[in-house]
Formats: structure tokens, sequence, C-alpha cells
């Protein structure tokens, strides 16, 4: 990348590890058990395995990335991995692709859902029904609030960044607590067990069949670890301090899943579950605390959410800038300039705006009208699929590095975390393509990728 200024950097180790956290916990969690345990026919042996594996790939995973992250400390993170592993021309689609897609769109989703929930949390007061356009418009409020901090209050951005990935965990911690104590006192009932769940499967199953079948949902409630290298350049002492965060994020949520998991399937049978759908959080929640507690437990969902939707701003109000200065980029609309007074590259940040509202009108229409509502299309799909072919890309890509003996320590165990990191995005990529709207995610993708031809200069 062609820098003539540098980003400050003003994030300590706290907070890039509050970055992976944060961007991993968001909603997912809250609202995937119930998905998983379909996907397990109601197993929960079966999604704790599934937990387990793909927690574990995910992992390796960060590990296998922090590598990169090692290697490559300044700011733009996958997207200078990709340039400096494939050269210039890969390196300038990823950051086309990040700039027009993959960031302001999971951002755009983000900041919707954020409205979903303050308005249905606003309807146990005023008494309306809440739609699609209460969703957008809330959201697109909170996009405008938070756009405003992040450019004339970045440390205050970073303080609720950590704030929200505290309070986010809070709930977590609790249930999983409830789970352990009753799990020690004797009060889980035999049927809600794991040994039991593990002994009884129906006969018309295949326990192997029915963890491989969690994978997918899973995958989805741990997407987002790799958001954090997005900011390295703003990091402080990036080379050591990236790495420590992608892999202490990466192990202390797959720690927090697993004993949230424990904790729900202990006070509740995976059939309650299945049957509650998204809402078992919020009768869970009831159960043990009344409606009072069902109440908490909204605000605390928002609060993960909002944290989610800023990190997520947080990286792509950078991406247009980082773009910019690509080689191959052509200039234009002075992106690559930082301004002296904010130390932000506002043109970048305004666009990266602009690209957001673009997408929460898309996806206004692709949940009103039937064309798309009748296929259950997911935008959100469409960007993990890229993110999951890069990171293949790139874990495929360590093979030829370590040859060269680009990385110091045992290249044995890190080609290891490579293989497994692999397989782990290969469960994502062939679950996306089999799923209903499947190869129009791929599809869409690749028209974004030609569309990058536009903006490239000419040899």
């Amino acid at each position: 990348m062609e820098n003539q200024q540098k980003l400050e950097a003003k994030y300590g180790l706290f907070t890039a590890i509050s970055m992976v956290i944060g961007q991993v916990i968001g909603s997912g969690i809250f609202f995937k058990v119930d998905d998983v345990l379909t996907a397990t026919q109601g197993n929960i042996f079966a999604g704790l395995a599934g937990f387990v594996i793909v927690g574990f790939s995910v992992i390796f995973g960060a590990i296998s990335m922090a590598n990169y992250a090692e290697l490559l400390p300044k700011d733009g993170g996958i997207l200078n991995y990709v340039e400096y592993r494939f050269g210039k021309t890969a390196g300038y689609f990823v950051g086309w692709i990040y700039m027009s897609l993959f960031y302001p769109l999971l951002t755009a989703v983000l900041f919707m859902v954020s409205g979903i929930y303050i308005a249905h949390f606003a309807a146990e007061f005023l008494q309306f029904q809440p739609t699609t356009l209460h969703f957008v418009l809330i959201g697109f409020v909170n996009l405008l609030i938070f756009f405003v901090f992040n450019i004339y209050k970045p440390k205050s951005s970073g303080v609720f960044q950590q704030l929200t990935t505290v309070l986010k965990v809070l709930p977590l911690i609790f249930i999983a607590s409830l789970g352990i104590i009753s799990l020690l006192k004797g009060d889980v009932a035999e049927a809600n067990t794991f040994s039991y769940a593990a002994k009884n499967v129906k006969e018309n199953q295949s326990l192997l069949v029915l963890i491989a079948a969690s994978f997918i949902p899973i995958s989805f409630a741990f997407d987002g670890w790799y958001v954090a290298t997005q900011i390295s350049g703003e990091i402080k002492n990036s080379r050591k301090n990236l790495p420590k965060a992608l892999i202490i994020g990466t192990v202390a949520v797959m720690v927090i899943y697993i004993s949230y998991y424990m904790g729900i399937v202990f006070g509740m049978s995976g059939d309650e579950i299945i049957a509650l759908k998204d809402t078992y959080i919020t009768e869970f929640s009831r159960k043990i605390g009344s409606d009072l507690g069902a109440l908490v437990m909204q605000v605390f969902i928002i609060i993960s959410v909002l944290g989610t939707a800023n990190g997520l701003l947080l990286a792509t109000i950078r991406v247009p800038y980082q773009f910019a200065n690509l080689e191959k980029s052509k200039k234009f609309l002075n992106l690559n300039q930082i301004n002296a007074k904010a130390k932000m590259p506002l043109n970048s940040a305004f666009l990266g705006l602009a690209i957001i509202v673009v997408y929460l009108v898309i996806y206004y229409i692709t949940n009103t009208f039937s064309f798309f509502t009748e296929r259950n299309f997911d935008l959100s799909a469409i960007p993990i699929v890229f993110i999951y072919l890069v990171n293949t890309a790139l874990f495929f890509g360590l093979f030829k590095l370590l040859k060269q003996n680009v990385f110091s320590g045992n290249h044995f165990f890190k080609s290891m975390m490579a293989v497994i990191a692999i397989l782990g995005t290969f469960t994502v990529l062939f679950g996306t393509a089999t799923s209903p709207n499947g190869i129009s995610y791929f599809l869409v993708t690749a028209v974004f990728i030609f569309a990058g031809f536009v903006f490239k200069k000419k040899n």
C-alpha cells in the first residue's frame, strides 16, 4: 500500500481483544441456539460437540491469521495479508469488495437489527406493532449517532466498545452460572443431560450427521473475529498485541459460548427451545426472573448488538481510505487524505456512511418485497461467502510462506493449525452453497468482483 500518512496508534490490547469478542458476540449466540438444536433435531449433545469442534476450528483460524498479523502489523489487516501473499491485483479486489460490499453491508444489517430489538422493546410500553420501516429508521438514527462519536470522539467510541463487551458478556456468564449451579445441585432433569442425549439417539438418526448439521448455524454465530485486523495500524504495539487479541479473544468466545449453551439446555429441553424459536431466550429469562427478567435481557441484547454494530462501523469508515491507498486503485474523492484536526480520513468516513445508508434501503426492500421474502433471501449471507473464500485462500497461502521460512516457530504446528482452519472454512462454504439461496449468494459476490474493474488502474 502507498500510505503517505499514517493513522495514529490509539487503541491498546484490551480494546483489540474487545473488538474480537465484541464482533463475535453480537445477537448471534442469543438467536442461534434454536437453529443449532433444530439442525440436530433436538439432540443437545450433538449441539455441544458442534460448538466444541467449530470453536476449535475458529481458534486455529485465529492462530493461523496471527502469523500474518505478526508479519504485517500496519493498518489494513486482511487486505494487507492478501496483497503480501497473492499480489497487488488480488489485494485490490479484496479492497474493492471490502469498500463496496463486505463491511458496509454487515454494518447496515447490524444497525437494522438494533432497530428490531429497540422497536420490540418500545412496543412493550407504547403498544404498537413494529414494522420493517420502524427497524430501518431506528437503525438509521443509531448509525448517525455512532458515526458522530467515531469521527469526533474516537477514544469515547473505544471506551464504548470495551464497555459493551463487558456488558454483553454478563448475561451469558449469568446464564452459564445458573446451569453449572443446577448441575452441581442435581436439579438438571436426566433428559436434559449430555450423557442421556449421547446414548439416546433415535434409530433413524446418526450422531455424526447431527453434529455435522450443527456446524453451519454455529459457524455464523462465531463469525466476525477477524474484524480487529482492520484497525491494526491504530493498535499500539500491533505486532505483539494483535496476534494476542486474536487468540485470546477467540478462546474467550469459545468458552463463553459453550458455557452459555450448557446453561440454556440444562434449564430447557431441546424440543422446548425448538418450539419457542428465537423467543426462547425471553421465555428463559421470564422463567428465572419474571417479566422484569425478560425486559432486562432485552436491554442486554440491545447493548450487545449496538456494540457489535459500533465495531463494524469503526472498521467500515476506514475502508475507503485503505482502498484509495492501494497501488492498483484509481484515486477519487481524496479518500486517502487524513484530516489534520480530526486525525481521521473524513472523506473515507462519509463515503462509508453513504454506502451503509444505501444498504439500509436495500435491506428494507429485501425484507418487504415478496420476491425476496418468499425465497427467504438473507442479505447478510453474501459478505460471509466472500470473507470465507478470502480466509481459505490465506490459510492455503501459509504453506508456501512456511516453506520459504518467513515465519519463526514450529512449522509443523503452524501447518496443522492451517489444515484445521481450512477444514472449518470449507464446512461453512459447503453449507452455504447447498442452502436454498446459496448459489445466488456466490453469484452476487462474483458480480461485485467484476464491477471492481471500473475503479482499477489500467496497466
